[in-house]
């Protein structure tokens, strides 16, 4: 079983890949003892795909860590190793190009604008050229975790929501790993993409109110770490506005809540 990624990080990193290693074993080991509950789904406990952080995460002026629902094809990989490499090398995420994948790219470009101080959107680099230095000491880097650890192997677009909510109960039911998950990411800001009743399993929320349509943020509590949480739409719903829809209301609610709390 893949836990980490097999790619390089910095020595100060590595005692972090070291407790999501021991936290991603003991995951493991809650979804084989109730491979039953997994049949349903079709897969396995050696089914299920790791994330985390990419390197250099931690030398980010901001931490930025996006929370998605489920992979998509991609059962028994590890998240961060196959993503990196797509953003990094080959600039595709299967047949379409980095550039053009709503989900990605706009992971990219808003983490690039936040770590950037609210760049100006029009003067945000192509997420192709952004991918050049990825991961690296002079470039950009945030943390990804889905709230499921299992992959949608579907033929259907749509979150498949049955597999989703099977994880989320094995991660949740007496230890609540995907809290543990987040305390070790450390997170300053937490974007999360529309998870509907699954934001009470990510911690305790607090002030958590509208900022415009689809928007909200407040303060998250995850086993001890205070992060700035933003529920967002989804990264790949259709019909939205990189700018007005995400970019905006998310760069703002940040600035506000930044000036709250510095008062």
């Amino acid at each position: 079983m893949q836990y980490l990624p097999r790619v390089d990080y910095p020595e100060n990193e590595k005692p972090k890949l070291d407790l999501l290693e021991k936290l991603f074993c003991e995951w493991h080991q809650q979804f084989a003892k109730n491979s039953s509950l997994l049949e349903p789904c079709g897969q396995t406990a050696d089914d299920m795909v790791f994330d985390g952080f990419y390197p250099n995460y931690f030398s980010q002026k901001k931490r930025v860590l996006f929370i998605g629902r489920e992979t998509r094809d991609m059962a028994e990989s590890n998240y961060i190793e196959v993503l990196l490499n797509e953003y990094r090398t080959r600039k595709r995420i299967g047949n379409q190009l980095l550039d053009n994948h709503k989900f990605h790219s706009r992971m990219i470009y808003i983490a690039y604008g936040i770590l950037n101080d609210d760049l100006e959107w029009q003067k945000i680099p192509y997420a192709s050229e952004i991918g050049d230095t990825f991961g690296t000491k002079s470039g950009l880097s945030f943390a990804f975790m889905n709230i499921s650890k299992l992959s949608n192997e579907g033929e259907n677009w749509p979150s498949n929501w049955d597999t989703i909510n099977t994880s989320v109960r094995l991660s949740t039911e007496g230890r609540n790993f995907i809290q543990e998950e987040i305390a070790i990411l450390e997170p300053d800001i937490i974007i999360a993409m529309n998870l509907k009743e699954k934001y009470n399993l990510l911690g305790d929320r607090i002030d958590w109110v509208p900022e415009t349509e689809g928007l909200y943020s407040g303060w998250l509590d995850s086993c001890g770490h205070r992060s700035l949480l933003i529920d967002s739409w989804h990264f790949s719903a259709p019909g939205m506005d990189s700018i007005k829809d995400y970019y905006v209301p998310i760069c703002t609610a940040i600035k506000r809540r930044e000036a709250a709390n510095t008062r």
